[in-house]
């Protein structure tokens, strides 16, 4: 049985429609950021075909991390099997009149992408990230000021963290971590080399997540700081199929919430 389509879908999702769901969901507003209050809206308009991974295009105030902002739209790029009408009769039929409002259906748009890759082919990319890694086992380190740190089996770290405490006394780059990382991520899922790794931005972001606390099985919403990172470069198509597959599940962590969609064209 072949693959679903793959589409990208452009959304145009009302700020103050966002601050609105968020309040219904009960989110801590003051510390919920813009991808986690994406995540919840394309939940309640899509179900389990909402677009993931996606992008928040930027804009002032549009990062992820950022808090969100009243009175403005959010661009929403990312990818789904389905296309622009079936995404809207989802949101018809399912999400309640407050949620659909939410999104602009007028600015809705949608394309096919390509069904192959040719192996060899070679593509510009750009992927809004959050580079960290997770720890197989507790330990600690110190870092370049000799403080140490401690981590426990499971912790997720931000990549570049977990390479200055593990090697305190080398002058490491920040960046040259990021492209580690990201060849590792390719490495792993197959289908591209990348050819050329830089990196654009790099801010530390505060998300929000909810975890279960507690023995009463209840999620509750908790904040967190992640690297946000933008890396550029060229890369080479190495497996149609495995290539695909790689643009359908994104790359790293926090996919759901703004990260891990490798947008590419043409090189």
């Amino acid at each position: 049985m072949s693959d679903p389509e793959l589409h990208m879908v452009q959304l145009s999702l009302d700020g103050k429609g966002l601050i609105a769901l968020g309040k219904m969901l009960h989110l801590p507003l003051d510390r919920t950021d813009t991808g986690y209050l994406v995540h919840c809206a394309l939940g309640e308009l899509f179900g389990e075909e909402a677009p993931q991974p996606f992008s928040i295009e930027d804009g002032p105030g549009d990062r992820p991390g950022d808090k969100p902002q009243g009175g403005r739209r959010v661009r929403v790029l990312g990818y789904t099997a389905v296309g622009e009408e079936t995404l809207q009769s989802r949101a018809q039929l399912d999400a309640s009149p407050k949620v659909y409002s939410i999104c602009d259906w007028e600015r809705l748009a949608a394309k096919p992408m390509p069904q192959v890759f040719p192996e060899g082919m070679a593509l510009q990319y750009e992927l809004r990230s959050c580079p960290v890694v997770r720890k197989a086992s507790s330990g600690k380190g110190k870092n370049q000021n000799g403080d140490t740190r401690s981590w426990e089996e499971g912790d997720e770290l931000d990549a570049f963290l977990a390479e200055a405490w593990n090697r305190p006394d080398e002058d490491l780059s920040r960046e040259q971590v990021y492209r580690d990382w990201l060849h590792r991520q390719f490495e792993i899922r197959g289908g591209a080399e990348p050819q050329s790794i830089g990196m654009e931005r790099f801010s530390i972001e505060r998300m929000t997540r909810r975890v279960s606390k507690g023995g009463d099985g209840k999620r509750k919403a908790h904040t967190i700081k992640r690297p946000d990172v933008t890396l550029t470069g060229a890369l080479k198509v190495t497996g149609s199929e495995a290539f695909s597959g790689l643009l359908r599940s994104g790359l790293g962590r926090h996919k759901s919430f703004g990260y891990g969609m490798l947008k590419v064209r043409r090189a």
